[in-house]
């Protein structure tokens, strides 16, 4: 039988990992922040930039603009996410499943290092919320 938490240095290993794709996404996040990517598509009154005449280029404009606060937002999020797993590493719930409480298995954590549910729970709580949307 497995035993019911990850050993140190499987531990170890997603630290690691979850630390570098931390300050890799927070670099990246700061760079994007500090240089013009964005800046540049707005001006002082946070629209967007009035040098472009034709609506085409406004409409490009826009769609660039909300395509990098689309992808901020969702870098964000898988920001917090890694926060959360690292988190976990600290109090020692790491790789333990949030419902069924069994030790998730470390091809899945290896897939998606953030994961706070094994693959049977997960796909349950997607048959769920597919149930519930059919009825709505």
């Amino acid at each position: 039988m497995k035993s019911e938490t990850l050993s140190k240095k499987e531990l170890d290993k997603f630290k690691n990992l979850l630390t570098t794709k931390y300050n890799a996404l927070l670099e990246e996040l700061r760079y994007r922040e500090s240089s013009s990517i964005m800046e540049n598509q707005r001006d002082i009154g946070g629209e967007i930039s009035s040098y472009a005449n034709h609506p085409a280029e406004a409409a490009t404009d826009y769609a660039n603009l909300s395509m990098n606060l689309n992808l901020a937002e969702r870098e964000t999020k898988y920001l917090t996410q890694l926060e959360e797993a690292l988190d976990r590493i600290k109090q020692g719930t790491f790789g333990v499943c949030k419902i069924c409480k069994k030790v998730i298995p470390l091809e899945r954590l290896e897939v998606v290092p953030t994961t706070t549910k094994c693959v049977d729970c997960k796909n349950e709580e997607k048959s769920k919320e597919g149930n519930t949307a059919q009825h709505i």
